[in-house]
């Protein structure tokens, strides 16, 4: 696909080579405890999402890359998803890792390794959404705060809708969270860019949100999500399954809603479809 082609989404974000141990249990502080098995797969949320929202709709990515034998297996696991990969920056040194937990109950516990991320600039940004003009923008924050701000400003210069993942939560200026439609989170990073304090009423969170962001959207797992708007404030429930493994649903529903919003779909609706399409996700078995 040229890159003069009609993008619906451009993600802007991290590429990781996922390094993935299987335990019965997480191990506690000092604790030692045996693996059962070790996988590697594709992944890192810039990644991801390009992928799920791929499914959707047509996709780019804009993210870095290092010059080692992960980032070959990176770029073709993108290629593979139908995702535009023409605006990748190719740097020098170890593409970016995620070292990966995965206990019997599904839940993860995650380290990320920047390496060839860190490389991605503002300019490439910038000359990355100026070449492929897409329709909406989904960015994360495993990136620089400058990638985000490029993000941001180009939204803002170009009348198009940007979408926020605030994950890993950091700190963030008032316009960048003013920008967001919608601000897409899960419950701790809701309470968390909230202004913390107890966890509370996730519907009460989200409309404390929606004061500072243009829509707001809480993933809550097995319970469902919270769309809110100026307007209204909903909650949707979703089918209960046995989770499996719950890496990068998050991820999934992101670039899965973004694709739908990019289709024309409405916030709401585009959230019962996301949240469907991680349902099914963690539910899955995948190879270790």
């Amino acid at each position: 696909m040229e890159s003069s082609s009609a993008i619906d989404v451009a993600v802007v974000g991290t590429l990781n080579m996922d390094v993935i141990v299987q335990v019965g249990r997480m191990p506690r502080t000092g604790e030692t405890l045996l693996g059962r098995s070790l996988s590697e797969r594709p992944g890192g949320k810039g990644g991801n999402q390009a992928l799920a929202a791929a499914g959707v709709a047509r996709t780019a990515l804009i993210g870095a890359v290092g010059n080692d034998d992960a980032a070959q297996r990176l770029v073709r696991n993108q290629q593979d998803g139908a995702v535009e990969i023409s605006r990748l920056h190719h740097a020098v040194g170890i593409s970016g890792r995620a070292i990966i937990e995965v206990d019997d109950a599904g839940d993860n516990r995650i380290v990320v390794l920047t390496g060839a991320n860190a490389a991605l600039t503002a300019d490439h940004v910038k000359a990355g959404l100026d070449g492929l003009a897409p329709t909406i923008v989904l960015t994360q924050l495993e990136s620089p705060p400058d990638v985000t701000a490029a993000a941001v400003a180009w939204t803002a210069a170009n009348e198009r809708r940007f979408i926020l993942n605030p994950s890993p939560v950091r700190r963030l200026d008032d316009h960048v969270i003013a920008a967001a439609d919608p601000l897409i989170l899960n419950e701790g990073e809701a309470v968390y860019y909230a202004g913390g304090g107890s966890t509370g009423d996730p519907t009460e969170i989200a409309r404390r949100l929606v004061d500072r962001a243009r829509s707001v959207v809480i993933t809550l797992g097995s319970d469902g999500v919270v769309v809110a708007t100026p307007d209204d404030v909903r909650r949707i429930d979703v089918e209960q399954v046995r989770a499996v493994d719950t890496t990068g649903a998050g991820d999934l529903f992101a670039g899965t809603l973004a694709g739908h919003l990019a289709r024309g779909t409405a916030l709401a609706d585009a959230a019962a479809l996301a949240s469907a399409a991680a349902t099914e996700f963690v539910a899955r078995p995948r190879d270790r």
